[in-house]
């Protein structure tokens, strides 16, 4: 009799209670640091699905255009691509380390726990002092400008990689049927070289100016924009839902986009009826 009473106590009980004040809250960052306060219901390949708070309406959002997402208690269980960069390039840096109680802290390392479950991070702060403080207390991150690196290299690769196409599509609109291809291939892509007389090329290419010119150029341009973005301040945590960060936490990458982009034009592919059979075929082929 008691078994059937407290059986009958617990379905009243769920059956009445308020799910919008059980549900755990949720907080959607977007990349400029907008939050969206909700309950999730589901995350999928393309989208996440939620009902945001003080709503009944379930509504969604491209995972493409979210830097990460937390709960209430302080767990985070989906990172963007760019908020993984974004930590390793911070890692054994020095910089200042801004809380969201106001505190201000120079470090001189900083290593970041993969462990999301317990996100947290550890600095040292001394030759003998360290210390670990939760990621989510933190609102932003400002390293020294050894960050500078990676413009120096997107600075590099994008110039160089300018005139390698350049050199490519020259090759295709001066092509001549009666002449072999690897001498019209390799006069195009002499033209961007020094002379080396080790290697056979006794003059200097064309192009060599241009490219010893151009390519120092774009590195310092690099090297200046992202100083002008404050590309050395990674943010996290909005002091409020509705403060935005100081930057855009987006890492643009040629090689990400296609890669995001093969994998949804697969996941579309799958959906079909012809096109699961094709892949699932393929997979079980490759293990």
């Amino acid at each position: 009799m008691k078994r059937m009473e407290s059986i009958f106590l617990f379905v009243i009980s769920f059956t009445w209670s308020n799910t919008l004040e059980t549900d755990v809250r949720h907080m959607i960052v977007k990349y400029n640091g907008e939050t969206l306060v909700g309950s999730i219901d589901s995350i999928g390949l393309e989208f996440v699905h939620f009902v945001r708070e003080d709503s009944v309406d379930t509504d969604s959002l491209y995972l493409r255009k979210i830097y990460y997402i937390y709960n209430e208690f302080a767990r985070v269980f989906h990172t963007s691509w760019s908020f993984e960069q974004n930590l390793q390039k911070m890692t054994n840096r020095a910089g200042t380390l801004y809380t969201l109680n106001g505190d201000t802290i120079q470090f001189m390392d900083i290593q970041f726990n993969e462990d999301m479950i317990n996100p947290e991070l550890f600095i040292k702060t001394g030759v003998h002092k360290s210390q670990f403080i939760p990621l989510l207390q933190i609102e932003k991150i400002e390293t020294d400008y050894s960050i500078l690196e990676y413009s120096i290299e997107r600075g590099f690769f994008y110039s160089f990689y300018t005139f390698l196409i350049g050199a490519t599509l020259d090759i295709r609109f001066k092509w001549d049927d009666s002449r072999r291809m690897t001498p019209q291939v390799w006069d195009q892509y002499s033209d961007l070289l020094p002379r080396v007389g080790l290697v056979g090329i006794n003059e200097t290419g064309v192009t060599y100016e241009s490219v010893t010119f151009l390519i120092p150029i774009s590195v310092l341009s690099s090297m200046l924009y992202d100083i002008w973005r404050q590309k050395h301040a990674f943010y996290f945590t909005p002091v409020y839902e509705e403060k935005t960060f100081g930057r855009n936490m987006y890492v643009f990458s040629f090689k990400h986009i296609a890669f995001t982009y093969v994998q949804r034009m697969i996941f579309r592919i799958e959906k079909t009826k012809f096109g699961g059979k094709v892949i699932r075929w393929i997979r079980k082929k490759g293990s």
